[in-house]
């Protein structure tokens, strides 16, 4: 984590790892003339999150002066120092972190930005502004709702979506009241309706005003459905351990280049994995962890669809013959690739069967991403599939 943050932002820089893990999260990066670009930016696949926060106490004049300032200094220049950030990084293709390492951004025509401004020290006694300030949406959350919001929707997906909901509901012409509360509270109605704000939206009665009461969240907490969902969810985060032991081998062991401008094979592996919702990283790792329990060794490998346009293939094979091992593991997910039309990435995952390796135990990643599958590619699948006798020793999981 960058040196020189201030408690504000050395929190909002942790709750942000958890939440998107290492490889995504950047603390203080480096924009024009090397000078701060913003508090936390997140970079993740297409997304691009620009956080800023300032930590401003309320000091209540008796009359209008003192919520004026406290607006100006905790959201308005949040929002400004947001702003910046996006038309400077419109104009980049990387952006440095504050440790000297780059980061590629995406292409600029699949970029998706989403602005959050963490503005702490109203303690409630002011109504949060939220919605377009002027230059694009803007999310505002202040001490009652950072840590919740961040932790209730902890992948970079289940998080955007829920960003771009809200965006869809403010703009839908609805217009959006907060009863003593905040954000979090717009978060437990989204979740109490299976991530949907169709209760309020869709409909010919759709209503002119929604009033967001400040006991919805703490009411969804409490409920018997959010404790099903956490125990649902439980198994999910052995695959953001995955996600980090890999992240270390690729910052620890110079298989990751750190300067570079492209996105390599391994990164897009990961990236893949990242992008993956909290409900298909339970159902990936149910399925990895089951594959792995198995003690039939005529199954070979398993494949299961991911979310969007991936899948998955974990394949079980010996370390000491890694090499024949990561071939075939590549093998393997080009005839996944070329059996599924609605697929154009395929990750694949090798490693030993546990307890049987006498001389260690290693793990292999790769990734084919193809958006078109060619006549020459549906020869070279079937060619392969043959060889492999690939579904006589395979297992296929549906997500």
């Amino acid at each position: 984590m960058a040196d020189g943050l201030t408690p504000s932002e050395k929190f909002v820089a942790a709750i942000c790892e958890r939440s998107f893990l290492r490889l995504w999260t950047h603390p203080n990066p480096r924009g024009k003339k090397g000078k701060e670009l913003c508090d936390c930016l997140i970079v993740c696949g297409p997304h691009i999150i620009i956080i800023s926060v300032k930590e401003i106490d309320y000091k209540d004049t008796g009359d209008k002066t003192g919520w004026d300032r406290w607006v100006k200094a905790a959201i308005e220049k949040s929002a400004s120092q947001i702003w910046g950030a996006e038309r400077w990084l419109e104009s980049a293709s990387d952006v440095e972190r504050s440790d000297g390492r780059v980061v590629a951004l995406p292409e600029k025509d699949r970029r998706q930005y989403h602005r959050i401004s963490v503005s702490l020290g109203g303690r409630r006694d002011i109504p949060i502004m939220w919605g377009d300030l002027g230059h694009g949406f803007v999310h505002v959350c202040d001490e009652y709702s950072v840590g919740e919001l961040f932790s209730a929707i902890d992948t970079i997906t289940d998080f955007t979506e829920f960003l771009t909901r809200t965006e869809n509901l403010a703009n839908s012409g609805v217009q959006i009241v907060f009863d003593g509360g905040g954000i979090e509270d717009l978060l437990g109605l989204y979740l109490m309706h299976d991530r949907s704000f169709e209760v309020a939206m869709g409909t010919d009665e759709q209503p002119a005003m929604m009033i967001v009461h400040d006991d919805l969240w703490r009411e969804f907490k409490a409920s018997e459905h959010y404790e099903a969902m956490q125990r649902d969810l439980s198994s999910s985060y052995m695959w953001d351990r995955l996600i980090e032991v890999y992240v270390e081998d690729l910052l620890t062991d110079g298989i990751f280049d750190m300067h570079s401008k492209e996105v390599t094979r391994n990164e897009l592996a990961l990236v893949t994995m990242a992008l993956q919702p909290r409900s298909y990283r339970a159902t990936l790792a149910d399925s990895f962890i089951d594959f792995l329990k198995n003690d039939d060794s005529s199954v070979a490998s398993r494949a299961a669809k991911g979310h969007g346009d991936s899948a998955f293939v974990f394949l079980i094979g010996k370390s000491s013959d890694r090499e024949i091992r990561s071939q075939e593991l590549g093998l393997r997910c080009l005839v996944i690739r070329g059996r599924l039309a609605d697929t154009k990435t395929v990750v694949g995952i090798a490693t030993d069967r546990p307890g049987t390796s006498d001389i260690g135990y290693s793990s292999d990643i790769v990734c084919i991403h193809i958006d078109q599958i060619t006549d020459e590619i549906e020869r070279q699948v079937t060619g392969i599939q043959e060889e492999l006798g690939y579904f006589k020793d395979s297992h296929w999981y549906a997500v």
